[in-house]
């Protein structure tokens, strides 16, 4: 089985290496070229023919080549390195409730289901822009794009986050863009709006526990300001339990952009221009993603080792 591995490795501390994930992949039969996300000839090495792709790193390298992705017919493992994870929590390779692990994903490979991704699309005055976890406007569009932690712990950047994205939404003010789900338009006041085909945002915010990758639809959450307090305290209890939000599905959402923070995944749009025109919706095709099979979720694997590691070929 042909493989291609892409591998940030500065992604994460103290989980597999390029070389140690490299020789696991060898070790199930699979033949591997690596390739780092930085490289130059990145786009080359997705489009040649494979029969799977791996990725290793966090959710901004993950989304990223994700988006990037041809639509062949391979599958595409995730090895999560990051901090937050949340796509690879989004879709139950991770426990929630022990995030941040990505030595024993290798080992669940061998009786792995097969979950479809959608992959989003956003269209405004900078062009098309393909994207996988969200887009948002409002305090956490902003809190994303500007908040960055080098050189501390995952649970203090967790935390950080969280505190920044409390700070921005108890100072923000009603959003200037309009926004029309389906065709019908949002009339009240709103804080945010995020359309989101993950159920985790940000600093592992659980914003949509009900999201499904794979049902051709957002769901939409806004934050008017008679949700503020609510949410502000949803935030200091730790971000447990429903947040106190509304949530919308929608196939196809238009907002009006009138220069409120503005994100795509982890970036904002590269344009000179902060208004306009942007619609959201869904590509036709799909990406096939493994995840731990019903098996493997009922019996966790041990701590990966050199002989744990080996992995079948999926087919």
């Amino acid at each position: 089985m042909q493989t291609l591995l892409v591998h940030n490795k500065s992604a994460g501390a103290g989980h597999l290496s390029p070389e140690e994930l490299t020789t696991a992949l060898e070790a199930g039969g699979l033949t591997v070229r690596h390739c780092s996300p930085q490289d130059d000839r990145l786009d080359r090495h997705l489009a040649e023919a494979s029969d799977m792709v791996v990725l290793a790193g966090g959710d901004g390298t993950v989304a990223r080549i994700l988006a990037k992705l041809p639509f062949q017919k391979r599958v595409v493992a995730i090895v999560p390195l990051g901090t937050a994870n949340n796509i690879a929590q989004s879709l139950g390779i991770l426990d929630p409730a022990q995030p941040g692990s990505g030595n024993e994903i290798v080992t669940t490979w061998r009786h792995a289901d097969r979950r479809a991704l959608d992959i989003g699309r956003v269209t405004g005055p900078w062009g098309e822009t393909r994207f996988v976890e969200a887009v948002g406007i409002g305090p956490l569009a902003k809190t994303i794009l500007q908040f960055k932690t080098e050189n501390v712990s995952a649970a203090d950047s967790i935390r950080l986050g969280r505190e920044a994205f409390r700070h921005a939404l108890a100072h923000a003010e009603p959003l200037r863009s309009n926004v029309v789900l389906d065709g019908v338009a949002l009339s009240a006041p709103l804080l945010l709006v995020e359309a989101m085909n993950i159920q985790h945002a940000g600093s592992r915010l659980h914003l949509a526990p009900a999201a499904e990758t794979d049902d051709g639809h957002f769901d939409v959450v806004t934050i008017a300001p008679d949700h503020r307090d609510g949410m502000l305290a949803w935030i200091d209890r730790g971000c447990s339990g429903e947040p106190p939000l509304t949530m919308t599905r929608a196939r196809v959402v238009d907002i009006d952009w009138r220069g409120d923070p503005l994100r795509i995944d982890d970036f904002a749009p590269d344009t000179r221009v902060h208004e306009g025109r942007v619609s959201v919706d869904f590509l036709a095709e799909r990406l096939e993603i493994l995840v731990p099979s019903e098996h493997d979720r009922a019996n966790p694997a041990p701590v990966a080792t050199s002989e744990a590691t080996k992995i079948e070929a999926t087919s």
